[in-house]
């Protein structure tokens, strides 16, 4: 019977293990420190995103979604962001335009602002940046896990394939998809 006791067998915790590791968490100063910082992190990249972003009638973008610089966010009519997708404006002109009934999977970014990094001498950080547009033209399916690139136009009812890499434009009713993104089909 002892060698079936927990002692044999590190990695079994007792019934009583995990609540009891869940209420030091509530008593612990660190969870009220982790909250706070937590919901400022919400009230930036979501509440305030949300209202300088200008966002189309009956649109539907989950909770969990990051709007950075919303004061260069154009989303369309009846779009729908799954959760985690990041929809990210410049900081100074870039725009990230987004037409009508534009759906994303979960996971998607769209990232308006490029690093330069050509310097080896100096950190990627201090060398700034480029930004350039990134347009998605209406009916638009972009897959889970996929990136947008800064400066790519995405034509009217193209389809994205879940994990792509968008570099480049892509022409209407194509389906595109890969690390770059290729396009593989029109949609006929």
């Amino acid at each position: 019977m002892d060698k079936y006791n927990n002692a044999s067998f590190p990695h079994v915790k007792g019934r009583l293990y995990w609540p009891k590791q869940i209420l030091k968490s509530f008593v612990n100063l660190s969870f009220f420190l982790h909250f706070i910082r937590l919901f400022g992190y919400y009230t930036v990249n979501y509440v305030v995103g949300r209202s300088t972003a200008k966002v189309g009638k009956h649109t539907n973008i989950h909770p969990t979604v990051i709007i950075r610089e919303g004061q260069n966010v154009e989303i369309g009519n009846h779009c729908y962001f799954n959760h985690n997708t990041i929809l990210t404006g410049g900081h100074s002109d870039g725009k990230l335009i987004i037409g009508d009934y534009v759906q994303t999977g979960p996971n998607v970014g769209f990232f308006v602002a490029n690093h330069h990094y050509l310097n080896p001498a100096i950190p990627i950080k201090k060398q700034g940046y480029d930004e350039a547009d990134i347009i998605v033209g209406d009916d638009v399916w972009i897959g889970a896990n996929s990136i947008i690139t800064s400066g790519v136009r995405i034509g009217k009812g193209a389809v994205i394939g879940a994990n792509s890499v968008v570099t480049k434009d892509i022409p209407p009713y194509s389906v595109a998809a890969g690390c770059p993104a290729k396009i593989i089909r029109k949609r006929e």
